[in-house]
C-alpha cells in the first residue's frame, strides 16, 4: 500500500507540473490540486484528446491571436456588428481602437472625431486617438492641434507615446528646434527605445553625430540589461541603433 500511495502522489505531482508547463488556464490547476482523483482523471483524458486530434492532425478552431493572425478584420466585423446592434458610446470608442490597430486611419479619425463632438469632448485618451489617426494619415498640423487641445484641457494627464506624437509631429512640420526640445524632455524620463532612437536620429540629420552616437550606446547598454522579452519586443530599435553606430563609425 505505501508503494501505491507513493506512487500516486509521484503522478499527482507529474501532472501538476504539466499542467503549469503546458500553461493551462488556472481552472485545470485548481481542479488538478482540489481535487486529486476526479481531476487529474479529467486533465488525462484531456491530454489524451489533445494527442488523438494531433495524431489525427484535426486542427483546432483558432481563437484569440490565432483567429486575428488568419482573419484579420475578424475584430473589425465583430466591432462594427456591435456598433449595428447598439449605437452606444463604449461600442464607438472600441471599433474606434480597432480601426486604428488595423490601419484604418480615415475611419479611425472619423470615429474619434465624433466621440469628441459629443459626449467625450476634450476626453484625453480620445484626444490621443484622433491625433495618431491624424498623424498616420500625414496631417501633421491636425495632429498637433488635437495634442495642443489635450494639454490644454487636461494639463494633469501624462502619455509618453503622446510626448512621443508630440515631438513627431513637430519634427514631421519642420519645427526643428522645437522638436528637438521635446525629444530631449521626453528622454529625460522615458525609457522607450524608439523616442530615444528618434531623437538620435534628428541629431544626426542636424549634423551632431557624436551626441547621437552616446545616445544609441547608452540605449543598447540599457536593451542588454533588459528582460529578453523585452529586448525582443523593442528588436526594430536594436537593431537600427547598432546600425546608425557602425555607419557613424565608418
Amino acid at each position: 500500500m505505501p508503494a501505491i500511495l507513493v506512487l500516486c502522489v509521484l503522478l499527482h505531482v507529474v501532472l501538476v507540473l504539466h499542467v503549469l508547463h503546458r500553461h493551462r488556464k488556472g481552472g485545470w490547476l485548481l481542479l488538478v490540486l482540489m481535487l486529486p482523483g476526479a481531476g487529474a482523471l479529467l486533465y488525462l483524458l484531456l491530454m489524451a484528446w489533445d494527442a488523438l486530434l494531433h495524431w489525427a492532425r484535426v486542427p483546432s478552431r483558432p481563437t484569440g491571436e490565432g483567429a486575428t493572425a488568419q482573419d484579420p478584420e475578424r475584430e473589425l466585423h465583430q466591432r462594427r456588428a456591435s456598433l449595428a446592434v447598439s449605437d452606444n458610446l463604449l461600442n464607438r470608442l472600441a471599433l474606434a481602437l480597432a480601426c486604428l490597430k488595423h490601419g484604418r486611419h480615415r475611419e479611425s479619425a472619423e470615429l474619434f472625431e465624433s466621440l469628441d463632438a459629443g459626449e467625450c469632448h476634450d476626453d484625453p485618451l480620445v484626444l490621443l486617438g484622433l491625433a495618431r489617426s491624424q498623424f498616420c494619415l500625414e496631417q501633421f498640423q491636425a495632429a498637433r492641434t488635437s495634442l495642443d487641445r489635450l494639454i490644454a484641457a487636461n494639463p494633469k494627464f501624462r502619455s509618453e507615446a503622446g510626448h512621443l506624437l508630440y515631438a513627431r509631429s513637430l519634427e514631421a512640420l519642420g519645427e526643428v528646434q522645437d522638436a528637438l526640445h521635446e525629444y530631449e524632455t521626453l528622454t529625460s524620463y522615458s525609457r522607450v527605445p524608439e523616442a530615444h532612437c528618434r531623437y538620435a536620429l534628428l541629431l544626426t540629420s542636424l549634423g551632431r553625430p557624436s551626441e547621437a552616437k552616446v545616445l544609441y550606446q547608452a540605449l543598447l547598454h540599457a536593451l542588454r540589461r533588459a528582460p529578453r522579452q523585452y529586448a525582443r519586443l523593442n528588436h526594430q530599435w536594436i537593431a537600427l541603433a547598432e546600425r546608425e553606430i557602425a555607419a557613424l563609425a565608418a
